[in-house]
């Protein structure tokens, strides 16, 4: 029994669309038109010729999603459009296209678990075993301190500068504000002049 293929493609790849199916047909494939239903009837592989134009066609975008998740999608790109979905299989319409390994590449569904391979989790876990315990070195305590210390001063430093500004306006404007800090500053000189006196 032939493998069946659906076939789907945007308005105007009418002429591509014919000539992708002559040569799926002639390698012995089952070509059919790619619909709702059509995808939903068992297990398939989806052939979508992808362009430019596709990217306005909503049903072949949700086609393109629904065929990736079941790994059933390979892409033919007419123009430099990119593929509907990530992770798709892809192929530029060419006149010799590897038909029949392209369709019999395992693509991985999008709702299926990741499987890593058996040596790749191997390594893994001897990188973890073999990995040393990891302590703070000083240079590490000492940059976290600089950092906090430093934003600690321009906290303090920006406060600083706000209350100066405030006490400015408000002795420019305020008597009961300027009389105390002119008498501080008068004791203050009297009291500088007393000492410079007893200097010898």
């Amino acid at each position: 029994m032939p493998t069946r293929v659906l076939l789907a493609h945007p308005r105007g790849a009418e002429n591509e669309a014919r000539g992708v199916a002559a040569e799926l047909k002639a390698l012995g494939y089952e070509v059919q038109r790619c619909t709702p239903g059509a995808q939903r009837a068992g297990r398939h592989k989806v052939v979508m010729l992808w362009s430019r134009k596709a990217w306005g066609t909503p049903a072949l975008r949700a086609a393109a999603r629904q065929a990736k998740a079941a790994g059933s999608l390979l892409c033919v790109r007419l123009d430099d459009a990119p593929p509907p979905v990530r992770g798709a299989v892809t192929t530029r319409l060419a006149k010799r296209v590897a038909w029949r390994r392209l369709l019999n590449t395992r693509t991985q569904s999008a709702a299926g678990p990741t499987r890593l391979p058996r040596t790749h989790i191997q390594t893994a876990r001897a990188k973890r075993a073999a990995r040393p315990a990891v302590t703070p070195t000083v240079g590490t305590d000492m940059r976290i301190y600089s950092e906090s210390s430093t934003r600690t001063f321009a906290i303090v430093l920006t406060i600083c500068l706000f209350a100066i500004a405030g006490l400015g306006i408000a002795y420019s404007h305020y008597p009961q504000v300027a009389a105390p800090i002119d008498q501080a500053a008068s004791t203050a000189y009297e009291q500088a002049s007393e000492l410079a006196a007893l200097a010898p």
